[in-house]
């Protein structure tokens, strides 16, 4: 990987649980012009564009409302009334007249793969359901798949969750789809994968004495061989990585890029980006190819990993691409102190040692970089968070280098609290109740599965809590179903989970925005509209004060997304043009 230079911005973090508390249940909107026409400016004159007539939703609690804002170059240069901004007219000023309609700043998702995402939809065999729900829609999805490749050529799907059958397929029931080609299948989670036969004997893996990969494992059929079944990332790209081309890599991050900017996201953390495809998003950069910017998380699976990337990599620092931190993971069935599933505890297994994930999280964090750990099970983020303050020394240092959490989907209110306290921000990802609720319903404790996703106690109790779509582990990659499931709380039979943690649309789109900031060390820039932040921001079709509940989100949708000032998704009826007034 390039060495890369310059370095990262950071940010001294309040130290105080209660200012955290405040600020995650400050009052997000006045809806009077009380206080509206207050000018948060310096005197400038000659702006690029003036937005009028609007319903500014700006996320800044001094001032939550506003009618006009103004824009020179990259940046907000002020906020307030029609007629206190137009001191910022001139003759080169764009003006557009948006007839009420609200605007917000540019949604943040805090937790997504986009070059994973557009590897998925346009290399693999897509195996999502209702689509693939059996052994039989498997084989036919798969077989026909087979169809049109050439014998001996790598096939890799990805996408299926639980079977009718209630449980995995093994080799030898994909060897009946997919005789003749090495076959990689790969769960939606992305933790676990399944091989055929071909697939195993290709990469030397079908023998008795195969050792398991650290932090991974192949399960065994009663012949001792592998049967197919692969836990982890480390077990599952030893059978095969599928490999990318420089311009796929490329390809993929622009596909995916356009796609979420068409949903009013403006910046992306990528959680889990090997090296190589890092570099991607850095030549790109380069070039002025970033539509959106990127928040860059390299992975590493053990110690050795993570201390060779920290020798070899630098800080990196430009206006749409930043080298934030590091990311392992510690579970992936979770780990729990009560088994969730007990027909599944052979899915259960650490990640690392207990030592080793305490020596990499002290590693990352002595090379002063953000660590950022995925913790799924209720027992694996008491671990991380233990981890956390035990490199970190207290309480105070924890909340000053941010070190954060992805997941964390259970409800344990001690957890939460010191999560709280330590400042550590977690990024939720509230399609887990659609994608996951009805099956943990029949298999799990309901009382435990009936609080799963709890946003409204993590705001209660004054922790960072920010949204990440996580595609392409989960299926969906718009941000407003994230929101419109924390507001629902119900599952794809429609099943109700416990109401008492709903969250109102705002307290939804405060986790998409200045929140999700937050978990970027970027609430200086990004996030919220003020003065002096970036002029990244969303125009609406629909007034965003009036979203009282989740059915209120039909048909809501992006005019346009602006970046540092520059439109960089105009919806089709050419919204731009028909909002600009004439000098």
């Amino acid at each position: 990987m390039k060495k890369l230079t310059e370095s990262m911005t950071t940010c001294d973090l309040t130290s105080r649980r209660s200012f955290l508390k405040a600020l995650a249940t400050a009052p997000l909107l006045a809806l009077t012009d009380a206080g509206a026409t207050r000018v948060f400016a310096s005197p400038r004159s000659g702006a690029d564009m003036i937005l009028t007539n609007c319903n500014l939703i700006t996320m800044d609690d001094n001032k939550p409302l506003a009618r006009a804002m103004a824009i020179k170059g990259a940046n907000i240069v002020g906020i307030g009334s029609h007629d206190e901004m137009s001191q910022f007219i001139d003759s080169k000023t764009t003006v557009l007249d948006l007839h009420q309609e609200s605007v917000s700043p540019g949604l943040i998702d805090a937790h997504s793969h986009l070059i994973a995402f557009g590897q998925m939809q346009l290399k693999f065999v897509i195996l999502r359901p209702p689509q693939v729900n059996s052994f039989e829609t498997l084989r036919k999805v798969l077989a026909k798949a087979a169809v049109s490749r050439p014998k001996g050529e790598w096939i890799v799907g990805r996408g299926f969750r639980d079977f009718r059958e209630g449980r995995f397929p093994t080799r030898h029931d994909l060897d009946d789809a997919v005789p003749n080609n090495p076959l990689l299948i790969i769960h939606w989670s992305g933790q676990f994968g399944i091989a055929n036969t071909m697939a195993l004997k290709k990469a030397d893996l079908l023998k008795a004495d195969l050792k398991d990969p650290y932090g991974s494992a192949y399960l065994r059929g009663k012949d001792k061989l592998p049967n197919g079944i692969l836990v982890h990332y480390p077990a599952i790209y030893s059978v095969y990585n599928p490999p990318m081309e420089d311009h796929e890599q490329i390809e993929a991050a622009s596909w995916a890029m356009k796609l979420f900017a068409e949903q009013g996201i403006t910046c992306v953390h990528d959680n889990f980006v090997p090296a190589q495809k890092a570099q991607t998003y850095l030549e790109m950069a380069q070039r002025s190819e970033l539509p959106i910017r990127i928040r860059v998380y390299p992975y590493i699976p053990n110690l050795e990993r993570c201390k060779l990337l920290l020798s070899k990599v630098k800080r990196y620092q430009a206006p749409m691409l930043r080298l934030q931190g590091v990311k392992l993971a510690i579970d992936g069935y979770p780990l729990m102190y009560k088994p969730l599933d007990k027909n599944r505890e052979h899915l259960v297994q650490p990640m690392h040692p207990r030592d080793q994930f305490e020596a990499i999280i002290k590693a990352i964090h002595d090379a002063d970089y953000q660590v950022d750990v995925h913790a799924v099970g209720d027992k694996a983020v008491d671990m991380t968070l233990d981890c956390f303050l035990k490199v970190c020394g207290n309480s105070a240092e924890c909340r000053r280098r941010r070190h954060r959490m992805e997941h964390f989907p259970f409800r344990n209110l001690d957890s939460i609290g010191r999560a709280a306290d330590y400042g550590v921000p977690v990024c939720s990802q509230p399609e887990m109740i659609t994608v996951r609720g009805d099956e943990l319903l029949a298999k799990a404790d309901r009382n435990l599965v009936n609080t799963i996703t709890p946003i409204a106690t993590f705001i209660k109790e004054g922790a960072m809590i920010c949204f990440g779509a996580d595609v392409p582990a989960f299926p969906s990659y718009l941000p407003l179903d994230s929101v419109r499931t924390a507001m629902s709380r119900k599952t794809e039979k429609g099943k109700q989970l416990d109401p008492s943690e709903r969250i109102s649309f705002m307290e939804g789109l405060r986790c998409h925005t200045i929140n999700a900031a937050y978990s970027g060390f970027d609430e200086h820039d990004i996030g919220s509209l003020e003065v002096g932040k970036k002029a990244d921001f969303v125009v609406w079709n629909k007034d965003l004060t009036k979203m009282s509940s989740a059915a209120d989100l039909s048909g809501l949708k992006p005019e346009a997304t602006f970046v540092d000032g520059k439109m960089v998704y105009e919806s089709e009826n050419g919204y731009v043009l028909r909002r600009k007034k004439h000098l």
